[in-house]
């Protein structure tokens, strides 16, 4: 996934794109997945300047890496890059495009797991203490850090699956596919992902370029 806008960033350009040494972040991303086995790759851009960015990202990418136009909504995107799928067998994984510090292993753990238990979701721990707040009262309370884990991407589908709940939905606003296929009632399997697997947000995440 690359369609997102990155307005947490402050950046005059969608964060997928700000260039970390001569490269758009999302082609660091994509250059991890590149080095993958049997794995075909489909970069979905911003609907917004689609044909610029297009434009811009080709020179970057194999010829065979299929470009898709995002929507107005994750939703929306997710569905386009789906539709672009060929073949409903297999596995498919859906990833945040400016998540660029993952390992190989996590990829290839992550397409196992989903092979044997239908589908693959990494997490990983807390390791902060939590509290949680009341919107209304303002007044907060603590509560087990050890019930909650942090999700992550690339998060593995069968591929059949994915695109049936995506038919039976409308524009349903969801956080994550994981959230979207739990409403299908399917179990979602966590699996245990890696710390340095972080989301680039705002502009001190780009300081972990320089650690990796």
């Amino acid at each position: 996934m690359g369609a997102g806008t990155g307005e947490r960033m402050d950046s005059d350009i969608p964060k997928q794109f700000i260039e970390i040494d001569s490269l758009p972040i999302i082609i660091h991303t994509y250059n991890q997945l590149k080095s993958i086995k049997n794995l075909d790759i489909i970069i979905v851009l911003p609907e917004k300047n689609y044909s610029k960015w297009k434009g811009y990202i080709t020179k970057f990418i194999e010829e065979r890496t299929i470009l898709v136009k995002g929507g107005r909504t994750r939703n929306m995107s997710v569905r386009n890059g789906i539709n672009s799928i060929k073949s409903d067998k297999g596995h498919v994984g859906i990833h945040d495009g400016v998540r660029p510090f993952f390992t190989k292993i996590l990829i290839e753990k992550l397409f196992t797991e989903a092979e044997k238990k239908g589908n693959a979701i990494p997490f990983t721990n807390s390791i902060n203490s939590l509290r949680k707040v009341d919107k209304d009262t303002n007044e907060s309370i603590s509560v087990d850090r050890s019930s909650f884990v942090h999700i992550q991407t690339p998060q593995v589908f069968r591929t059949k699956e994915i695109i049936n709940i995506l038919d039976e939905i409308d524009d349903i606003n969801y956080s994550d596919e994981a959230s979207l296929i739990e409403m299908g009632g399917i179990k979602v399997n966590l699996v245990l992902g890696e710390e340095q697997n972080i989301k680039i947000t705002t502009k001190g995440d780009l300081n972990f370029f320089k650690k990796n």
